[in-house]
């Protein structure tokens, strides 16, 4: 403390420590104005303000990351999508940038970190979601009050290049379905049949009860999904969405419903077991005899890889992309992108950049409509 200007205007200044990386002395510095004794006062009020503040933003960016994450899940973030960022934070914290306070990170340390990662052989969506989480840990330290201003935010990541998706043709999607009712597990044709007929996600449809069936109706309802965490274990969530939606089937898709269901209440009738009101419609009867425990979504997609490994045309083709081919299909056939969407759980403008791609057929619609106005 010193007398900056008598009689009373005061100058305080307090050390808080050396910089990690550069080795240079930090401070901070207060006015006031007042007798010596309030001086006094106010610069061990100020002391103490700083010892707070200094304990926070010294803290590196590794334990940043798991404050926040840990703040995430606290609030109810899904387990899955927690598991997510902790393997990312992992990965920041073998990095340099991972010991580096705070405080003192700026743009061009995460551009380096960007430039790194994608050296490294990460494509430039993986390092957008880095730099997705990273921004929103440094925002929730600034409100925490622990830094001054988001680094992240003044951060270039790398660009994402968007490719052409490539759409199943319908007689490839017929076959797969023809595959899977040939092979050892007709299960197979119930769950590809669903995703195809409905655009449902993996998890969606091994997480559907037949309590959210209606056959007569010929409805469905996207309740809940199941999610396989890193430890094999199965968790059931919400949709992505988070928001219950009804899809209707069509007649054959509820026909085959109907029989899938009779057959699992007869083979476990034979055993003198009872199909549980809760069962799922794609459950794991080997476990679980009454039903109530799903089938895991690893397994549909193991077998969605052996069959398609034998069907020409779906070489390469992933189980998400019957997903694909049903949004694609129902936009060909003039369904508007607010239905489309709804059905499949998913946001409009999400959808229009997804299948905004080059070859679409309704592309070459709108081009030949368009040169019938300049033909005449």
């Amino acid at each position: 403390m010193r007398l900056k200007r008598p009689p009373d205007y005061w100058e305080f200044r307090v050390f808080l420590g050396r910089d990690p990386v550069s080795g240079r002395q930090r401070s901070a510095s207060r006015s006031f104005r007042g007798g010596k004794r309030d001086a006094s006062r106010a610069l061990a009020a100020f002391v103490a303000e700083m010892s707070s503040e200094t304990a926070q933003t010294d803290m590196a960016l590794e334990a940043l990351m798991v404050t926040y994450i840990d703040h995430l899940e606290n609030r109810g973030r899904e387990a899955r999508t927690i598991e997510g960022y902790r393997s990312i934070a992992r990965v920041v914290a073998t990095d340099v940038i991972g010991r580096r306070p705070v405080d003192g990170l700026g743009p061009k340390d995460l551009d380096d970190f960007y430039l790194r990662m994608r050296r490294s052989g990460r494509s430039a969506a993986t390092v957008k979601r880095y730099h997705t989480l990273l921004g929103g840990a440094m925002q929730q330290a600034v409100k925490w009050g622990w830094v001054q201003r988001n680094a992240v935010r003044l951060a270039t990541p790398p660009v994402e290049t968007r490719t052409a998706r490539s759409i199943p043709k319908p007689e490839v999607v017929v076959a797969l379905l023809r595959e899977a009712a040939a092979s050892r597990n007709p299960e197979n044709q119930v769950a590809l049949r669903l995703l195809a007929a409905t655009g449902c996600r993996r998890g969606e449809v091994c997480g559907l009860r037949w309590s959210s069936v209606d056959l007569e109706r010929r409805v469905i309802w996207i309740r809940h999904a199941v999610a396989q965490l890193s430890d094999s274990s199965l968790i059931e969530k919400d949709p992505k969405s988070h928001q219950t939606r009804e899809v209707a089937i069509d007649r054959a898709t509820a026909e085959m419903l109907a029989d899938h269901l009779q057959d699992q209440r007869s083979f476990l009738a034979a055993q003198g077991i009872t199909l549980s009101p809760e069962a799922y419609v794609l459950a794991d009867l080997t476990n679980d005899p009454t039903g109530a425990t799903p089938s895991r979504p690893d397994r549909l997609t193991q077998a969605f890889g052996r069959l398609s490994s034998r069907v020409a045309g779906a070489e390469g083709m992933r189980l998400h992309d019957l997903r694909h081919w049903y949004a694609s299909t129902q936009l060909d056939a003039g369904e508007p992108l607010t239905s489309v969407a709804a059905r499949i759980g998913d946001h409009v403008d999400t959808l229009a950049k997804v299948y905004a791609h080059r070859g679409h057929r309704s592309d070459h619609v709108a081009a030949e409509n368009l040169a019938m106005h300049l033909d005449g």
